[in-house]
């Protein structure tokens, strides 16, 4: 959304130039002029395209062709005038400046089917071919004259005239936003009508003049303005008709009544967000639909601390339609009057009031008086009574009773009492996320421009901070037409309000607000320099791991990072140090100050979250420009300064691009494979080429050129390929045919031209549009195939409604869909089944549903409620069991299930599909390497491959890092990152050990099929391990120096009683077996210490202290162990000869393979993984 305006000088200069240069922005050596279907077919370099204005798009494939026109930030450009087909149309940028102010469609109506020339890059725009960062344009022939709209006199008369446009006066009744977007009520004296618009600065009492178009909505009748202007404000409303619940009917539609004398029944919250509605019933049987929506202010858990079922009330808002019932729409507590009052109520609800409020205090008993106390002390016949309304200067506990024939209960009242005088911003922000001063109105507010969000939003800082950095001493104002400039002294009065300044349509269910003045008044008193910004790694830091803890309840800006940001709102932020952790989107990158973050950055330079950690440290550099060209990895010159802004879920600083010092390229690359092809080991990749097709203008040629070369030159043409995202043949464009045939052609043909093999495809077509994605594009999951290396195995292909099954361990369709249970717009799970040299091998590929309808990790909801988790792992078990179900009638089965799962590794869909049956590779790739996807300044893994716990130690996997930190001018071709597997099928060796006495294995913990449990158990059956509790083993757990020493001195029958000590003065809290067992140790010559008088029994071992141990074991009970080569890891470079020599003796045993070319020596080393390598080492040993 793009906050910048226009300067007026700048539009003076427009103005003026038009005189001498009417069809004409920049004089331009352009070269000759080509037509908008070559700009599309050839969409890369600088060109002049020569074409019509056709309309402005809404994405690639929706554009708006119907005049009067809302959007100035784009245009369409077709070669003929007519064009409506979306894939004819090339879209637009219009950035700021002058080519904006002469070719945009809202401020140049003219230039609707204009022929013009516009010299720009040819680049993907709305990912689909476009042309951004325009430099000059010319108009070649104006326009048509847009419509006239019809001026009609009254809504009645607007309310027949559907689908015309018209312009119409009336009085807008209800504030904006309630029912959505900025919609709201308007009325004349003749009819009422809802007016649906995404952007309204409009208060109740305003008469404005609307020009759109009438139409219906769900049975209700709305009028789309293209254009509002405000004739007057604080003017009356018309006046609240009374009806019975039958008068709610068409003659009242969008009109303001009132239903007197009705009961509560069936009162019931219908969504999560506090919407809620119930029947009003009347006396005489009729009743009516009561609606509130909690996008007005009140909840359902608010209204009914004060009304409940039975109750009888009176009840006022807008008579409305949803579908073909009749409805009234609420407003808030206003809308409601409790008709049986109790003994005493007041006309203020108890909870925050302004300093010198007066409250009321009246009785619902006839003849009472009331008697009250102020000091907490129970009111009496001899209290106070009450006479005139109580002032309140203070927080006041009001105590109150009736008194008629009888004495009432006692009533109390708790109000919280704000001062109104001398106010600072700082006492409007206050110490949460919600001013106490919502809805208070202010005087005097003091402070200095700081940032121009808008030509009607601007926001202030105070000049005179006090030393709390707790409270925020900033604020928005809203002014129309202020005509301020960023240094301008400025005292405002108006109305505190919590305002939703950018979003999503959902934003009032799941966004924070921004705290704001609506102004009445903001006078210029003089200029004064910007504060200071506060510099996040210098003078504050925030929480590094917890987002929230407390459900918003309390406010703790040192704990939780919500509350952090929420306590600098709008301040001057400053960030030190600044690191990009991934590519600019949206006009925004997202940094972290190195000074202020509790993780280490990850191979490419970004941050990884973790199951606790979110990093709450990240914050979103906005400065609205779409064409930067940032990546992970890159930092600036200097400390990028902004205003902490929140929009869209997130906080932010809003900043100006001429304010952000120069980048500084981090030289972060994209890499390849570290994968070596072998002549008997299968590749197997996953790859999600987002929405590929084989229609250029939805899927370039440069995207799948980088597609196709990316499987040969960084993943060295895999033999099996699951690919996922492939459209149909013809993208997201409605034909009603799902066939991809051409879409798997294109790329086989830019793989075979970039040097890889020809490869065959296969997958099953869904219904279609049935299975989600863009509309028309019909995604799904298929296979590309190498037939020199695998072959299909024979079967028959099901349909897109087959569910597969199994028959003697094979694939009862080839390929099939699984699908036991119903999966409605989402991508199918498919099976196929390969051979390779002898082995069959079923891979299956999967995108389960996407994180759509999660609330966001910074919402006004904590924590967030994770919308579409639960479908995603009941398809995760699905996928599970229909492996089960293979393994059942072939235990030794291969199975592969890899693609996009949409959740991460340590997710309970993830814990789903893996069961006790399946080993996730992604956890064996080392942590700054496990990332395969970039959102919101977090990489992380959705990308996954699971095998077969029979193939778990034959399996290496490599994530490929192309694409999720890098921008499409570095090479991007997708938004994730490809995995690459390589299995090996041959049988490991094992070692020939002494039969020894089978006793019973006790860890429940450890599954019979886990890889690691052969080691467990035969070193449980020596008895030289044991649990960590009699039925616990614990394999994920670190293993400590000392349970390593213990389980050494067992193996080499080590006498520990009477052992010399050693010199280890850490050792002596320890209980006394171990403190022997490393005396014992010690004097074998088997260990050293950290330092020579500490031991670190407690510390976990590393995979390099561990060889180092095991090799003086193996020299201790043999001859020195003779290195010709170190064993091939990449990573071990920075230690020692002897520990190099140490790593190697393990590799020669094969006792070690390492991980993915790495032997990772400064890992801690699991209970899992010492079972294993004790287990082999134990023979070469033991006595």
């Amino acid at each position: 959304m793009s906050r910048h305006v226009f300067s007026k000088i700048l539009l003076s200069l427009v103005l003026a130039l038009s005189v001498v240069l009417p069809y004409t922005a920049t004089s331009a050596n352009a070269a000759e002029p080509i037509t908008v279907a070559d700009a599309i077919a050839n969409n890369s370099g600088s060109a002049t395209v020569k074409g019509f204005v056709v309309g402005t798009a809404s994405s690639g494939s929706s554009y708006d062709q119907t005049a009067p026109f809302t959007v100035a930030t784009n245009l369409g450009l077709a070669d003929s005038p007519d064009e409506t087909d979306p894939t004819k149309i090339l879209p637009v940028q219009l950035p700021s400046g002058s080519v904006r102010a002469g070719l945009n469609l809202v401020d140049n109506p003219t230039n609707f089917r204009a022929e013009v020339t516009i010299t720009g890059n040819l680049e993907a725009y709305f990912q689909v071919p476009g042309l951004k960062s325009p430099t000059a344009f010319t108009i070649v022939f104006e326009g048509e004259a847009p419509p006239e709209a019809t001026v009609v006199d009254s809504l009645a008369e607007a309310r027949t005239m559907a689908g015309e446009l018209i312009q119409v006066e009336a009085t807008v009744t209800t504030g904006t936003g309630f029912w959505g977007g900025n919609a709201f009520y308007a009325q004349d004296g003749t009819a009422g009508i809802y007016v649906y618009t995404s952007s309204a600065a409009v208060a109740p009492g305003d008469i404005v003049r609307l020009t759109g178009t009438v139409s219906e909505y769900s049975g209700e009748l709305q009028l789309q303005p293209n254009t509002m202007e405000v004739l007057s404000s604080d003017n009356e409303l018309p006046a609240v008709q009374t009806v019975t619940p039958a008068g709610v009917n068409e003659d009242t539609q969008g009109e303001r009544v009132e239903l007197q004398n009705v009961t509560i029944t069936g009162l019931k919250s219908v969504n999560d967000y506090g919407t809620f509605e119930f029947s009003a019933k009347a006396e005489n049987g009729e009743a009516i639909t009561i609606r509130n929506d909690n996008r007005n202010g009140l909840t359902f858990d608010q209204f009914t601390k004060q009304y409940k079922e039975g109750d009888l009330i009176h009840v006022n808002g807008i008579a409305s339609k949803f579908n073909s019932s009749y409805q009234v729409k609420t407003l808030g507590f206003e809308s409601f009057e409790l008709v049986n009052k109790p003994a005493v109520y007041t006309d203020t609800f108890p909870g925050v009031v302004s300093e010198n409020a007066e409250i009321t205090l009246a009785s619902g008993w006839e003849n009472a008086s009331i008697y009250y106390t102020l000091d907490g002390s129970a009111p009496t016949a001899a209290s106070t009574e009450y006479t005139a309304p109580i002032v309140l200067t203070e927080d006041t506990v009001i105590k109150a009773i009736a008194v008629a024939d009888e004495t009432s209960e006692i009533f109390t009242f708790n109000y919280t009492v704000l001062k109104t005088a001398d106010l600072r911003i700082r006492d409007l922000q206050g110490y949460d996320h919600y001013s106490d001063y919502e809805g208070v109105a202010v005087n005097e507010i003091v402070g200095v421009v700081t940032h121009l969000y808008n030509s009607a939003n601007f926001v202030i800082q105070d000049t005179e901070p006090d030393n709390d950095l707790t409270t925020s001493e900033a604020i928005m104002v809203n002014k129309a037409s202020n005509g301020l400039q960023v240094g301008d002294l400025v005292t405002v009065s108006g109305t505190v309000e919590e305002h939703f300044q950018e979003g999503y349509s959902d934003m009032r269910q799941n966004d924070l607000p921004i705290t704001r003045i609506r102004a009445t008044e903001a006078v210029k008193t003089g200029t004064a320099p910007l504060p200071e910004p506060i510099i996040i790694g210098e003078d504050v830091s925030p929480p590094t791991k917890i987002i929230d803890n407390d459900g918003l309840t309390e406010f703790n800006p040192e704990e939780n990072g919500i509350d952090f940001w929420e306590s600098l709102e709008l301040m001057r932020v400053g960030v030190a140090d600044a690191q990009v952790v991934g590519p600019q989107n949206y006009g925004e990158v997202i940094v972290v100050s190195k000074n202020a973050t509790n993780n280490d950055f990850h191979k490419q330079g970004g941050i990884l979250i973790a199951e606790d950690d979110y990093n709450p440290e990240r914050i979103i550099l906005d400065f609205d420009n779409e064409n930067y060209v940032a990546k992970a990895g890159d930092t600036f010159n200097g400390t990028p300064v902004g205003v902490l802004g929140y929009g869209f879920g997130n906080y932010k600083l809003w900043a100006e691009e001429s304010d952000i010092p120069e980048l500084v390229d981090g030289g972060t690359e994209p890499e390849q494979t570290w994968i070596v092809n072998e002549e008997d080991k299968l590749t197997v990749a996953a790859y999600n080429v987002e929405n590929f097709s084989a229609d250029p203008s939805h899927t370039s040629d440069a995207k799948a050129q980088r597609i196709a070369e990316s499987f040969v030159n960084d993943l060295n043409s895999p033999d099996v390929i699951v690919m996922v995202e492939v459209q149909d043949s013809d993208g997201p464009i409605t034909s009603g045919n799902s066939d991809a045939t051409a879409s798997y052609e294109r790329l086989i043909n830019g793989i075979k031209a970039a040097g890889g093999p020809t490869y065959a495809w296969t997958d099953i077509a869904p219904e279609y549009n049935k299975d989600g994605g863009q509309p028309g594009g019909n995604i799904r999951v298929g296979y590309l195939y190498n037939p020199e290396r695998v072959s299909l195995s024979e079967g028959t292909k099901g349909t897109a409604t087959q569910d597969n099954s199994w028959i003697d361990g094979e694939l009862a369709l080839n390929p099939g869909r699984v699908q036991p249970i119903p999966m409605p717009n989402t991508r199918k799970p498919i099976a196929a089944q390969f051979e390779f040299q002898g082995e069959q091998v079923v891979v299956i590929g999967a995108h389960l549903n996407s994180k759509g309808g999660d609330q966001p990790l910074f919402g006004k909801n904590q924590p967030p409620l994770l919308g579409s988790e639960a479908e995603r792992i009941e398809l995760a078990k699905a996928i599970n069991g229909f492996i089960e179900e293979g393994l059942e009638q072939d235990p030794d089965l291969n199975v592969i299930v890899a693609g996009d799962m949409n959740d991460f590794e340590f997710t309970p869909a993830l814990a789903a599909l893996k069961g006790d049956i399946l080993t996730n590779k992604v956890e064996d790739v080392p942590l700054e390497d496990r990332f395969s996807y970039y959102y919101q300044g977090n990489s992380q893994v959705l990308d996954h491959l699971l095998v077969t716990n029979n193939l778990a130690d034959r399996t290496e996997l490599d994530m490929v890092h192309i694409n999720a930190m890098f921008m499409e001018e570095h090479g991007r071709a997708s938004d994730h990152d490809p995995l690459l597997a390589q299995i090996a099928f041959e049988k490991d060796a094992t070692p020939e050990v002494p039969e020894v006495p089978e006793k019973k294995f006790p860890f429940t913990d450890v599954s019979d099929k886990a890889w690691s449990y052969p080691y467990i158990k035969d070193l449980f059956n020596r008895d030289l391990i044991k649990g960590k509790s009699e039925k616990i083993y614990a394999p994920k757990e670190n293993l400590t120096r000392m349970q390593a020493v213990t389980i050494l001195t067992r193996i080499m029958e080590l006498e520990i009683k009477g052992t010399e000590k050693s010199p280890f003065t850490d050792i002596s809290n320890i209980p006394p077996i171990h403190r022997n067992e490393i005396n014992a140790a010690y004097q074998a010559g088997i260990i050293n210490g950290v330092t020579a008088t500490n031991f670190k029994p407690l510390d976990y071992i590393t995979r390099a202290q561990f060889a180092l141990m095991l090799n003086r074991v193996y020299e201790l009970e043999n001859e020195e162990y003779q290195v010709d080569n170190y064993a091939p890891f990449s990573d071990y470079g920075k230690f020692n000869k002897e520990t190099k020599e140490a790593i190697t003796m393990l590799y020669d045993l094969e006792i070690v393979e390492g991980y993915n070319g790495k032997y990772m020596p400064a890992k801690y080393t699991t209970r899992e993984e010492t079972a294993k390598m004790f287990s082999l080492f134990r023979p070469f040993v033991a006595k």
